[in-house]
């Protein structure tokens, strides 16, 4: 995207939208303005229509009054062009089938596997997402058809029919057919392409970040193995690069490895001026009553086993008599663990400091090793309790004997005996296949180090047990980001990252994301960072590189003045905002994420954000163990932010849902997934808007070229890139009516073609 454009004029606008714009509730139907498709087909007791892919057609979604015998479509090269057929039949009809042909024009040919069929599912929508959706069946999910189905007596049975035209395909009009039928009733519809001379890029040109859990992945595919998995998620990457969108972490099952040397603990928290004597103390918190954190030592412990050893050190607790464990595993020569070879023991401490001891005994004769952890509470198997201990001063001995056993045991360490080094082997390998094959403009950089939050809560920076501040914290996460940046930009791949570490900080959390923020930008000042906002600042939006506000909340000219200044300008959409705002929820109107795009260009805007596309199950929400169904089930709850477990409440239908799993009964189909997501017809309606994004983008261009001329053509052109008046007022009143953008987006194609003959 273009920072700072100066064609467009979008504040001084006056507009009366038209009532047909502004309505109480959502007409999928589209009766203010005649309804819409066109029938192809009329026999006794089965019709037969077709309409643009730019409509939700419902289940009972009336017979179009308008004919058109050719199914008509336009595209520009490297686009998916769509349209949906129609059949509504009295009785039920099996074995229904669907097939393309070629479609040629002249001795160019676009092969029918370019052709993709899917049928339209719908969703049962009982707890609309607000006043302005309402009950009923919705058509959301896009299976692929791939063998005989069936239409259903007494409503619409929708198929959704997608042309790819690839980007070398050669512009003209090409005509093919597509017939429908059985045994007993077959049909054959002609197709009429025309593709425009003209390609859109092959890596779109506004940015994005859409997030997927690989956890829900495995859980509803039934993936067992890491190469399942693997195998799976390369499958949602081929559907998000079909998509044109961006995924938050390409490199989830690729990580950098951190190779940090000159440490001998792991777990807990060198707490800094807080210690029995020196500088450090080692603070064990365990606060999951779900879990049992422990500190430990990193190197097992050689041992005689017929000896005789003790364990001394100093500790206090965030409580009176706080209970805490001390635990020593036994293993072998051969480094097995010994599974009945522990030696444990429960302790109590107080909040202030004392001396503790812990005599373990002999070791069975296999023991040549022991390993040495420390558990800041009683450990159970469900870890159900919790606590704080600060422990120092560590001495493991044989009985009697003054030799310590253990290193950086007073935990007083020095700043250049502690090193990091990054292994980026499987992250190159990510992304090669994910920034260069796949073209991934944009991806969510986690930084090692950085904490993290939301206005409700919110987890320190801490790096390797240092937290931000101390000199030790300093020193290796400046070397890290120093490493971390000189590789991105080695590789090319600088520039599209995001460090996105805090999401809608409250103003109570600014201080602690200005910090965070600087100690990126003074150790890697071209990495860029992200933050999400429910306001654009200046109060904290001045520290980040790329500013995402929720859109109802983006204020265009502050916006612009943003982007003026260098800084990209995203907005995001989630379970907020609902009607009358453009939205992502199934239950409301079919333009809304294709206007999104729009409306992103109209304001100068860089990028989109959703921050899921799989949330298919709340562990809030849920019965423990049970997986919701996002075919049957399709509002999406509420989890975490404090909500009560077993609390049922509802973010909208759809929210962070843009995939459907193909397994259609996850709770009891336990066969292997092997297969990609199944499409959202928002996700459609999304690909639809970035490429009209790019109509856009390419007109701009060609007006910038022919910047010196301002004759008639050039005027309506510049009017052209100008859709704030003509399609929407502002982010709430807008056309609801696709066909609006349709015939916008036809103009702008033919001004890109003119604009483009007058260069040559």
């Amino acid at each position: 995207m273009i920072p700072g454009r100066s064609l467009l004029v979008v504040f001084t606008i006056t507009l009366t939208i038209p009532l047909n714009l502004i309505c109480q509730q959502t007409d999928p139907y589209h009766l203010s303005s005649g309804g819409f498709g066109y029938m192809l087909v009329k026999d006794p007791g089965r019709s037969l229509w077709w309409c643009e892919g730019a409509y939700k057609v419902m289940r009972d979604t009336p017979l179009p009054s308008a004919r058109e015998d050719t199914i008509l479509l336009w595209s520009a090269g490297n686009e998916y062009e769509a349209f949906q057929l129609v059949i509504n039949t009295d009785s039920r009809m099996e074995d229904l089938r669907i097939i393309s042909s070629d479609l040629v024009s002249g001795r160019n040919i676009i092969e029918k596997q370019s052709v993709e069929i899917r049928r339209v599912e719908y969703v049962k929508i009982s707890k609309p997402t607000d006043s302005y959706g309402y009950s009923g069946y919705w058509p959301d999910p896009l299976p692929l058809v791939n063998g005989p189905t069936t239409a259903f007596g007494g409503e619409n049975t929708t198929f959704w029919i997608n042309i790819h035209v690839a980007g070398a395909t050669p512009a003209g009009i090409y005509r093919g057919t597509i017939t429908i039928g059985n045994a007993y009733w077959e049909r054959a519809i002609p197709v009429k392409l025309t593709v425009w001379d003209f390609t859109l890029p092959e890596v779109p040109g506004v940015r994005s970040g859409f997030g997927l859990s690989v956890d829900k992945i495995a859980k509803y595919h039934n993936l067992k193995s890491s190469g399942d998995i693997r195998e799976t998620f390369d499958l949602y990457m081929k559907a998000f690069r079909d998509y044109k969108i961006a995924p938050y972490d390409p490199f989830c099952l690729y990580p950098i490895v951190e190779k940090v040397s000159g440490l001998e603990w792991e777990g807990g928290i060198f707490d800094f001026n807080n210690s029995y004597n020196g500088d450090y103390s080692l603070m064990i918190e365990d606060n999951d009553p779900a879990g049992a954190p422990a500190a430990r030592y990193k190197t097992n412990i050689e041992l005689d086993a017929f000896k005789k050893y003790i364990l001394q050190w100093n500790i206090k607790g965030s409580k009176e008599n706080q209970q805490y464990c001390i635990l020593l595993e036994g293993f072998n020569i051969e480094g097995e663990k010994l599974p009945y070879e522990n030696k444990m023991e429960v302790f109590n401490c107080d909040t202030i400091w004392k001396s503790q001891a812990f005599a373990p005994g002999t070791f069975g004769d296999d023991v040549s090793h022991v390993s040495f952890s420390i558990f800041p509470s009683f450990r159970t198997a469900a870890g159900e309790d919790t606590g704080t201990v600060w422990i120092d001063n560590i001495v493991f001995s044989e009985a009697g004997g003054s030799t310590n056993m253990l290193k950086q045991s007073d935990f007083e360490f020095k700043a250049d005996d502690i090193d990091i080094e990054l292994d980026f082997t499987d992250f190159d390998k990510a992304g090669i296949r994910y920034l260069d094959e796949f073209g991934f403009n944009s991806f969510r950089l986690y930084l090692k180090g950085m904490g993290s939050g939301t206005y409700y809560s919110r987890k320190e920076s801490v790096f390797e047990g240092f937290r931000q501040g101390s000199p030790i914290y300093d020193r290796l996460m400046d070397k890290y980001l120093r490493l971390m940046q000189d590789h991105l930009e080695e590789r090319g791949w600088l520039g599209k990252e995001y460090v996105y570490w805090f999401d809608e900080p409250g103003k109570k959390d600014y201080p602690f994301v200005r910090e965070g923020m600087e100690t990126i930008k003074k150790s890697a000042p071209r990495i860029n960072t992200l933050l999400t906002e429910n306001e654009p600042g200046p109060e904290i939006m001045d520290v980040t590189d790329i500013s995402c506000t929720i859109f109802h909340k983006v204020k265009p000219r502050k916006a612009k003045n943003i982007v003026n200044s260098g800084q990209e300008y995203w907005s995001y959409l989630c379970t907020a905002p609902k009607s009358p705002w453009v939205s992502l929820f199934i239950d409301h109107d079919a333009i809304n994420l294709r206007m999104w795009l729009w409306i992103t260009y109209a304001w100068d805007l860089n990028g989109l954000l959703v921050w899921s596309t799989n949330y298919w199950d709340s562990y809030s929400a849920s019965p423990s163990g049970y997986l919701q169904n996002p075919w049957t089930e399709p509002a999406s709850f509420v989890q975490g932010y404090g909500w009560p477990y077993g609390k049922q409440t509802v973010w909208g239908n759809g929210d962070g849902r843009l995939f459907y799993p193909p397994n259609k009964d996850p709770e009891n189909d336990k066969n292997l997934y092997l297969t990609g997501p199944v499409p959202s017809i928002r996700l459609e309606f999304l690909r639809q808007g970035i490429e009209d994004y790019e109509y856009l983008i390419m007109l701009e261009d060609l007006v910038d070229k022919n910047a010196r001329q301002n004759n008639s053509l050039m005027r309506e052109a510049k009017k052209l890139l100008d859709p704030q008046g003509k399609l929407f007022t502002d982010g709430k009143t807008y056309t609801k009516n696709p066909n609006d953008i349709l015939e916008y987006r036809k103009k702008i194609a033919y001004m890109i073609i003119e604009l483009k003959n007058k260069l040559k």
